[in-house]
């Protein structure tokens, strides 16, 4: 490959790469992808692609054409080592090889429609019926018993309960995507949002059992607001609270769809 193509091609690969995460970071859907306490690093990635792109780009500058007679160079010209001693053939194709492995995430991310983890992950990674406290958590979780829980907030409040049924009447109101487990009666189904401390790599889904009438009215990756009271039932030979709804309502997907621990 012809040096001063192959730093253009390098420019172009690492500019579509920063310009492909201002964009996540413009729109909104970075939170689809990592914690939205991390988002600051994706604004200095494209500081940096950006800037490696320029390098690129003068670099590429720093070659002179080669094609001219050796006599009509002038005293200034210098050719530049890499020109003088072409690389082998096959640094040629892990060079190729190499643009086309940073380029590929790039294409992803503009042309693959962003969108959470919904029912079709929560099949094959399970889903979680606790959230134990983490280190640093439990200050935070009793920062927010004083307003309106969200599915991980319960899921604490139980795994801290030594008896299930003190939950027995308490209200409940909670909004999450539809999850229907083949596991469940007729009249159930998982109200469900997914926990991210990181990224989606280490997403981990979430829910609570809702017991409700025209179940089978509701889509899989509907997002509802739940409204109820505990009861204290059973899934999976497991005791767990269940939310008897009172109200199942369609609702927006919010604009941060994960939980962060």
């Amino acid at each position: 490959m012809n040096p001063r193509v192959e730093y253009l091609l390098k420019a172009i690969v690492l500019a579509a790469s920063g310009l492909m995460f201002y964009a996540k970071i413009s729109d909104g859907t970075l939170a689809f992808y990592i914690n939205q306490r991390f988002a600051w690093l994706s604004l200095v990635a494209v500081i940096i692609y950006l800037a490696l792109a320029m390098t690129m780009i003068y670099k590429a500058g720093q070659y002179r054409r080669l094609d001219r007679p050796p006599g009509e160079l002038a005293e200034f010209d210098v050719i530049p080592l890499q020109a003088r001693n072409p690389r082998r053939p096959g640094a040629r194709r892990a060079s190729w090889l190499a643009l086309g492995l940073l380029i590929l995430p790039a294409l992803l991310g503009f042309f693959t429609p962003a969108r959470p983890l919904g029912a079709s992950a929560i099949e094959s990674r399970g889903i979680g019926l606790t959230a134990p406290d983490r280190a640093g958590t439990v200050t935070q979780a009793q920062r927010v018993a004083t307003g309106p829980k969200n599915i991980l907030d319960w899921l604490r409040e139980f795994s801290r309960s030594a008896d299930l049924s003190t939950f027995e009447g308490k209200e409940a109101d909670v909004i999450g995507f539809v999850y229907k487990d083949p596991r469940t009666k007729p009249d159930e189904f998982w109200v469900s949002r997914f926990a991210v401390s990181c990224c989606v790599a280490d997403a981990t889904a979430l829910g609570l059992l809702v017991q409700a009438e025209n179940v089978e009215a509701l889509e899989a990756d509907s997002w509802v607001r739940v409204v109820g009271k505990f009861k204290v039932g059973e899934f999976a030979g497991e005791r767990i609270p269940v939310i008897v709804a009172e109200r199942v309502e369609p609702t927006q997907q919010p604009a941060q769809p994960y939980l962060y621990p």
